[in-house]
């Protein structure tokens, strides 16, 4: 018969057991985090994989044009190169032509968000005159889906650009484009403010007409 005071040793697990049970419950918290961030980055470079496989793809549509273009300025200049070539600055006409076209190739990739307002910009000034921005896009030989994911700093820039100079300010050393659009965005959506005053200068015409989800 147990004696009055007796405690039934089953019941409590013993320091070791308990310590080593703590241990694995923190172990296996870990590696659901570890997990959580794992899926977080992948979402993240997948983003980055489809906004550069875009540019790709407009890149390679723009050397298509350029190169059409190319072949049909110095066929007509060799057509017509003993009529032509008494013109006055004929010849040099063609060949501003020529480096004109190639420095739209090689500075169409942007590479900083400062590019990306630019490129804002010109659209936005292209846009009145196509009506559309499916032609304003092919006018630019851009992508829809590169221009709208990251139109959040275009936006931002022209809207508020003290926020958009802040961000700038403190943009983490190797940060792509795209992750430095979705910090755009979530500071336009992070602000009821901010985000009123976009789709009001949208409505008025002086900002792009684009419709994106809170997500770039």
């Amino acid at each position: 018969m147990q004696k009055y005071g007796d405690r039934d040793s089953s019941s409590n697990p013993a320091p070791t057991a308990t310590a080593l049970l703590n241990k694995e419950r923190e172990k296996l918290t870990f590696l659901k985090e570890k997990l959580e961030w794992q899926k977080k980055r992948i979402e993240e470079l997948e983003g980055e994989r489809d906004f550069l496989r875009s540019q790709l793809s407009s890149l390679t549509s723009m050397k298509l044009d350029l190169f059409h273009e190319h072949c049909f300025y110095f066929t007509l200049s060799e057509i017509s190169s003993r009529s032509q070539s008494r013109r006055p600055g004929f010849k040099s006409r063609l060949w501003q032509h020529f480096f004109h076209l190639t420095f739209a190739l090689f500075s169409f990739l942007v590479q900083t968000p400062n590019d990306i307002v630019q490129r804002y910009k010109s659209l936005l000034k292209t846009f009145p005159k196509t009506k559309t921005m499916t032609k304003a896009f092919q006018k630019h030989g851009l992508d829809r889906n590169t221009v709208v994911s990251t139109s959040s700093v275009g936006e931002l820039a022209i809207a508020v650009p003290n926020v958009y100079q802040e961000l700038l300010s403190n943009r983490p050393s190797g940060e792509t484009v795209l992750a430095f659009a979705k910090r755009c965005e979530a500071a336009i959506q992070g602000s009821d403010e901010v985000k009123n005053k976009i789709e009001s200068m949208k409505a008025a015409g002086t900002l792009l007409p684009i419709q994106r989800g809170k997500s770039v």
